[in-house]
């Protein structure tokens, strides 16, 4: 790297001489923080968010200021933790209050980001008058919280599947170009929320979640595998050589994200820096083979799952490209998402319990009705009440304050529907709704969908989907591949097609004991001769694993099969290599050879 080349890092400016909130001490800021109401996480928000505004703007020495935002961290921490759970798990396009939490966390990131990154720049620049501090520790440490508030920042803009903001990746890379030019990047920094660390470290852990394709994954999937870098990224360097395959590089004077080396059309100059993975690689391989049942676990919350360990494996290890160019388009395509909206569909609009028992099947009042204490089991209860019904219920005063007209009887959503004269036919658009969004554009391989009216609430990448252009035509099958929110309430999805055609089934495991378990829904994907790929289940992720033998049925039709081979995983479906197993009775019928009238049958038919 160029020591003369500048580093361009973009401050407020220092045009305040007070701080409302308390004095410009660290005690009076230990002091402030203790007393912030913890039980309301958006009114501390607010709060830090116009402490944390002025600070930036007042003048004061860089060791005062860095002791004044370390104080005030750990209640910066616990609010953003706090309001991220009332907006994660949201609608892509989120309701308002969601909205402006999120908007309030990402303030909150920035403006902390921003203290250590002044608290940096000036230390440098004072550092002849810093008496009680290390100058050089003090600039280490700021600009690693830099970081480390930056990597927050991303990875909340991945999990809300929105492009990262003009110059989010030209701040990360500056601040990482100053400590390499002060020679800081590889000096151990104690950090006791998150862990002792490197400049280095904490720069790839955020970088390499951008070279992930975050858009891909799910929330919590984002959040572990942020976390798991935290412990893996130590195992990488950032060099200013090629090392070995290299497969990423960056530019740190743009603002851009890692690209791949061998696609850099550019000459490298003195600013890229080269990401060798191949060590990072082979930890995460070893990790997937001793962790092959339960994953990588950091907590309840946090656990790196054993496909989401191959999907890493295969985003960091080699380099990935369209198989298919995609063309602009001005159709629209019905979609409807979700594995239970998919089986109603692809089973000409019948729900389950009338697939696998026939069009006439009524399910019982206690299985329609499982919260009506009349239809429950009364096993336990006096048996005396059975010889004299007429005197279990004795009419009495109803308690005070209560009306005639408070107890309510249940009835299904086709009965409720008919007694208030209302048409039933749109019950199953309710729960089982198809969407139509307009084709941005398309290739053999799926469909880049722009969505600009609200999208399906529980749309998750992933997800299973059928989709078909012509309303009258049969359904394909797809897959949620990735999302990304845009400006003004526009969204693009991407989807995938993986088969054109699926038979929806029911599908029964055995448990332990031999009985088989209750049936739940499974697709039947058909052969695809071109592609060379075989019939394949898909399943949900429950209980389902390789060698294991399931039955499929449906009204009229039942057959046995065994898995033999795992071929994909996502967050909603898991998707097998199967055979069919032969019954007996299939032997029997399939003999040809075995005569007709044995002694065997003569002896049946004279017993």
């Amino acid at each position: 790297m160029s020591r003369d080349a500048p580093v361009k890092l973009r401050v407020p400016r220092q045009d305040l001489q007070q701080l409302d909130a308390f004095q410009l001490s660290v005690q009076a800021a230990q002091d402030w923080a203790q007393g912030l109401p913890v039980t309301n996480a958006r009114q501390v928000a607010r709060q830090l968010q116009g402490v944390l505004g002025q600070l930036n703007r007042i003048e004061m020495r860089p060791e005062l200021r860095f002791g004044i935002t370390e104080a005030l961290r750990p209640s910066l921490l616990v609010a953003t933790a706090s309001l991220s759970r009332r907006f994660l798990k949201q609608p892509l396009v989120m309701p308002e209050e969601p909205r402006q939490l999120a908007q309030l966390t990402d303030t909150l990131y920035s403006l902390a980001a921003t203290a250590y990154t002044i608290t940096a720049i000036q230390a440098m620049q004072q550092r002849d008058s810093i008496r009680e501090v290390n100058p050089a520790r003090l600039v280490c440490e700021s600009i690693h919280r830099a970081i480390r508030f930056s990597g927050l920042k991303l990875l909340q803009t991945f999990q809300l599947y929105r492009p990262v903001e003009l110059y989010g990746w030209l701040d990360l890379h500056q601040l990482y170009a100053l400590a390499e030019r002060q020679q800081l990047a590889a000096i151990p920094v104690t950090d006791k929320p998150d862990g002792d660390s490197t400049i280095n470290a904490a720069y790839l852990q955020a970088l390499l979640l951008g070279c992930c394709k975050p858009n891909q994954l799910r929330q919590a999937d984002l959040a572990a595998i942020y976390r798991g870098l935290r412990d893996w990224s130590t195992l990488l360097e950032v060099s200013e050589e090629k090392v070995g395959e290299s497969l990423f590089l960056v530019n740190l004077d743009s603002d851009h994200p890692p690209l791949y080396s061998s696609l850099y059309r550019e000459p490298p100059g003195p600013r890229t820096r080269y990401i060798d993975t191949m060590p990072l690689i082979e930890r995460l391989e070893q990790l997937a083979a001793t962790n092959e049942k339960q994953g990588v676990v950091f907590d309840r919350d946090t656990v790196v799952s054993h496909s989401l360990l191959k999907q890493l494996i295969n985003s960091l290890g080699k380099m990935s490209m369209r198989n298919f160019s995609r063309k602009r388009s001005s159709k629209t395509l019905w979609i409807t998402v979700g594995f239970s909206a998919c089986h109603y569909h692809l089973g000409d609009e019948r729900d389950f319990e009338q697939l696998l028992h026939g069009d006439e099947y009524l399910p019982s009042p206690a299985d329609r009705f499982p919260d009506n204490p009349f239809l429950t089991d009364s096993a336990g209860r006096d048996q005396w009440q059975k010889a004299n019904p007429e005197q279990d219920f004795e009419h009495t005063e109803l308690a005070a304050g209560e009306s005639e007209l408070a107890h309510h009887i249940q009835v299904d959503e086709k009965t409720r529907a008919i007694l208030q004269g209302e048409d039933d036919a749109d019950l199953p658009d309710r729960e089982y709704p198809v969407h139509r969004a307009a084709i941005f554009d398309a290739s053999p391989g799926g469909y880049c969908l722009e969505w600009t009216s609200e999208l399906p609430a529980n749309i998750r990448t992933g997800d299973i989907a059928c989709v078909r252009e012509d309303e009258a035509a049969r359904w394909a099958i797809a897959v949620v591949r990735w999302l990304s929110h845009q400006e003004n309430h526009r969204s693009l999805v991407g989807l995938e097609l993986i088969s054109p055609d699926a038979e929806p089934y029911g599908a029964r495991m055995q448990s332990k004991r031999g009985e088989e378990t209750e049936p739940l829904r499974a697709l039947l994907l058909p052969e695809i001769k071109l592609v060379g790929q075989p019939p394949t289940l898909i399943l949900p992720r429950t209980g389902f694993r390789e060698r294991q033998k399931i039955t499929l049925c449906r009204a009229g039709e039942e057959f046995f099969v065994q898995l033999v081979r795992q071929t994909a995983v996502t967050g909603s479906f898991v998707q097998f290599e199967f055979r069919r197993i032969k019954q007996l009775g299939d032997v029997l019928a399939e003999d040809k050879t075995r005569p007709r009238d044995s002694g065997f049958d003569s002896l049946w038919t004279s017993i």
